[in-house]
């Protein structure tokens, strides 16, 4: 069989007795978090350095979606501000986590920090390794230290095969994210010929998610809402895009500009997180680099790109006669 890659995939329409598509629900319940565990949309904004900072943390939860804090700050004080600037908007705290330590989840051990913990990302590009076996147990171990087994949930990836998903779940991941090398800022694929189509990645991991009690992320790869429809047919439980929230004026980096009134442009970096723009942020060398940096028009506030997103998965969820995600994941069906 074919692999699909979501330029392959069109959805195809179904009978519907949906009489508006105000009636569509995009709720998902994600998390264990006894307060926030459900966001209403299946919407997550990358752990990227130029996609997602406290700001886009904390706007993104209003908006009924989330971000997910990136692990890359120049400075201790830099990550426990962005920490503190999140709690206190009383907003949920999912952040990132290397294989290498867990320094970054130190600020959690504070009474006052610890109850905002939602999730925890261990994230590296080639996830089914044996480092992430290890971290994952590290990290189940300091959960349950800090008495947080009902409370925070563990993201791990990325993957992009079914023995990949069983190995994290294994492991003890409870949400798995799916995708290597199709961001629009990810070289993997032509620096190193691996990588799965996403579409097809997304459907053959998703049919394991009953079995293992896991769920999916579909991250990268989303270039339009339409996308993120397709995403959510082949059975993922959420999305994760860097793209369509870089350039946002949420997003980390300063606006910069380019020739002079009345002609001038705006715009903001985006680097992908293995690109060699990033690892010298990050003091890395700058070696074994499987990303790249571009300019993103300025898009202004991400509110505008959450209604785009919601009125078009709305639209979509009616073109199948899906009043939920869960008849959406029942009902959808496509041709190639």
């Amino acid at each position: 069989m074919k692999s699909l890659d979501y330029s392959d995939v069109y959805l195809t329409p179904s009978y519907s007795e949906l009489e508006s598509r105000s009636h569509v629900n995009l709720s998902v319940k994600l998390f264990k978090h006894p307060q926030f565990h459900t966001l209403a949309m299946p919407v997550i904004a990358a752990n990227m350095k130029t996609v997602t900072g406290s700001q886009m943390v904390v706007n993104l939860h209003k908006l009924g979606a989330m971000a997910i804090l990136h692990r890359f700050h120049q400075t201790p004080d830099e990550y426990h501000n962005d920490c503190e600037s999140i709690v206190s908007e009383q907003c949920p705290l999912d952040i990132s986590v290397g294989v290498n330590d867990l320094n970054l989840l130190k600020p959690f051990e504070q009474a006052d920090r610890k109850g905002y913990l939602r999730s925890i990302t261990i994230d590296i590009a080639h996830g089914h390794h044996v480092k992430m076996k290890e971290q994952i147990g590290h990290v189940k171990a300091w959960i349950h230290k800090h008495q947080l087994d009902e409370q925070v949930d563990i993201i791990a990836g990325n993957v992009c095969t079914p023995e990949a998903v069983k190995a994290l779940s294994a492991w003890g991941a409870d949400i798995i994210k799916v995708g290597i090398g199709p961001g629009s800022a990810c070289t993997t694929r032509i620096m190193t010929g691996y990588g799965i189509p996403q579409f097809s990645a997304i459907l053959t991991c998703a049919q394991l998610k009953a079995e293992l009690g896991v769920k999916i992320i579909a991250d990268g790869g989303i270039a339009s809402v339409g996308d993120i429809a397709k995403a959510l047919a082949a059975g993922a439980d959420a999305i994760m895009t860097g793209s369509l929230f870089a350039g946002t004026k949420e997003s980390p980096g300063p606006k910069l500009r380019r020739g002079n009134y009345p002609n001038e442009t705006f715009y903001k970096s985006y680097m992908g997180s293995a690109s060699f723009e990033s690892k010298l942020n990050t003091g890395n060398s700058g070696k074994h680099t499987e990303g790249v940096s571009m300019e993103i028009p300025y898009k202004g506030a991400v509110k505008y790109a959450i209604k785009d997103i919601n009125d078009g998965l709305c639209s979509a969820f009616s073109y199948a006669g899906a009043a939920n995600l869960d008849e959406f994941h029942s009902k959808a069906k496509w041709v190639t």
